[in-house]
């Protein structure tokens, strides 16, 4: 149906302007935006309707074409046409995710050790469902290790990439040419003169500042650097909605990082907007980090798309995926990743399922609270059912449309029984789900709709080890450092707050 719409405008299009060739007096330039433009708006219109898309979005889409035409169909070209685009991405990512899940069933990189029996019914329930909703298979003999804020943070990652004997594979949406841009490169361009495997992604949206003057060295030294769907390219249209939003150092498949913080100054707390940074990163060794491997190699292989002979075979052996495992671990811990390309929003329903079996409390960290309607449902129904759900939110935001529309979700919440808190002392940017001390996620998704369904994402899940204490702790402290926004002063907020509270959220499915 969208093909024969599209066919039909484009015809109509030709034809005019063949007409206005033929006989230039036939119609005029303004007689031409005159019948073009409704019918633009009125098609527009029409495919958004016949998507079945949610209601909100559907109807977020008809507010911003009705009062504001010009920049909706603008924004609607850009960013509107996303379940068209997927196609594009499942198609191009097709052989990728077939051998990426050839990997991880290969009997050479077997995952299926038996886990801990001390692991409860629940969380060996739950990792049986998650897998089912796309998630990787979970990994026994691996150890997690906590890492709060940039200071801690880039300590661990500049020591692991000066221990690199084989490769670093190194991934991030935001990569800053700053000091600490600088330090990292430095330290990876050392490593590959010596002889050491490097390969350096980044997102072409996010580290859009980076110049060759800061990668041409890197370059020069051997290191393979690619950008994720340039800016600049003939698929702008097709891929400027999809981000990669993931961050990933991997260090000779033994060590790995993933969470939080991108590589910037203002993630040390370096920036004057935000003097102290809040985040939170993890570092991963033994066998989960197959699954994290693997999904460094699937964006790598469709951004080196025909730049680079690569090919899977290169890749699957031994190098790549050691048999180290740390055999001393507890708990367990299962890698999700979604995108574009996936099949279903795996870690929407990740997160649904684990909060989902939460029987005392529910601790959630996200610097942007915009939830679909199925994860607030979930939420209010918690707090309505005497659960303890806290909502830790940055205290100022870096962006006042998705500030407003966030704490326009926060009425039914208050209302139901939910606590949420302000983080005073700067920005709360760490992306953390704790269930009943537990069970938790750590990763680079949002509770968004972003996050949920456009950009390419990922997150760990945590089953009863004792990094998952360490999460509770540094929320208690986290929870001192903050206030409480009560319901009785909430709602005394002004009118004027309430309608662009209220105008933000009808707009918040298409932010």
């Amino acid at each position: 149906m969208k093909n024969r719409i599209v066919q039909l405008l484009t015809v109509f299009a030709i034809v005019l302007f063949i007409l206005i060739l033929v006989n230039k007096s036939f119609i005029s330039l303004n007689t031409l935006v005159g019948i073009l433009w409704p019918i633009t708006l009125i098609g527009i219109s029409f495919v958004i309707f016949i998507e079945n898309r949610s209601p909100q979005s559907t109807l977020a889409w008809f507010l911003v074409l009705a009062l504001l035409p010009a920049i909706g169909v603008l924004f609607y070209l850009l960013f509107g046409r996303s379940r068209w685009r997927r196609k594009r991405h499942l198609h191009r990512a097709e052989e990728q995710r077939k051998l990426f899940r050839e990997i991880l069933t290969d009997k050479r990189f077997d995952l299926t050790s038996p886990l801990p029996s001390s692991l409860s019914e629940r969380s060996t329930y739950l990792k049986e469902v998650i897998q089912k909703f796309g998630g990787g298979p979970v990994a026994n003999e691996t150890a997690t290790t906590l890492l709060t804020n940039g200071e801690e943070t880039f300590t661990e990652i500049i020591q692991a990439i000066e221990s690199a004997q084989h490769h670093i594979h190194i991934q991030y949406y935001i990569y800053r040419s700053d000091e600490i841009g600088t330090k990292i490169r430095e330290a990876l361009i050392k490593k590959a003169q010596s002889g050491v495997i490097v390969r350096f992604l980044y997102d072409g949206l996010g580290s859009n500042s980076l110049r060759n003057r800061f990668l041409q060295p890197m370059r020069d030294a051997g290191i393979e650097v690619i950008e994720f769907d340039p800016i600049l390219s003939p698929w702008l249209l097709e891929t400027v909605n999809y981000r990669n939003h993931r961050k990933i150092v991997i260090v000779d498949g033994t060590i790995g990082f993933t969470g939080g913080l991108n590589v910037g100054d203002e993630y040390l707390g370096r920036s004057k907007k935000f003097p102290i940074w809040r985040d939170s990163h993890l570092k991963i060794e033994g066998k989960a980090l197959y699954k994290l491997q693997a999904i460094f190699l699937e964006d790598w292989l469709y951004a080196s798309s025909g730049l680079n002979n690569y090919s899977w075979d290169s890749f699957i052996n031994r190098d790549y995926f050691p048999e180290r495992g740390i055999h001393q671990a507890e708990g367990a811990v299962q890698i999700v990743a979604s995108g574009p390309s996936s099949d279903d929003i795996s870690i929407r329903n990740t997160l649904l399922a684990v909060m989902g079996s939460a029987k005392k409390s529910i601790w959630i960290a996200t610097p942007y609270f915009i939830p679909d309607q199925e994860t607030l449902t979930l939420l209010r129904l918690s707090a309505t059912a005497g659960i303890d759900v806290r909502i830790l939110y940055p205290g100022k935001s870096d962006s006042v449309i998705s500030d407003q529309a966030s704490q326009s979700y926060f009425t039914p919440l208050l209302k139901a029984g939910a606590s949420i808190y302000h983080y005073k002392d700067g920005f709360m940017h760490a992306k953390i789900v704790l269930v009943d001390d537990e069970i938790a996620t750590i990763g680079t998704a949002n509770m968004d709709i972003r996050s949920f369904e456009l950009n390419y994402e990922l997150i760990s899940v945590l089953y009863e080890s004792n990094t998952v204490l360490d999460i509770k702790r540094d929320f208690e402290q986290d929870f001192k450092e903050s206030m409480e926004i009560r319901w009785d002063s909430f709602q005394k907020r002004s009118i004027r707050k309430r309608i662009l509270e209220s105008l933000m959220r009808l707009i918040s499915p298409i932010l």
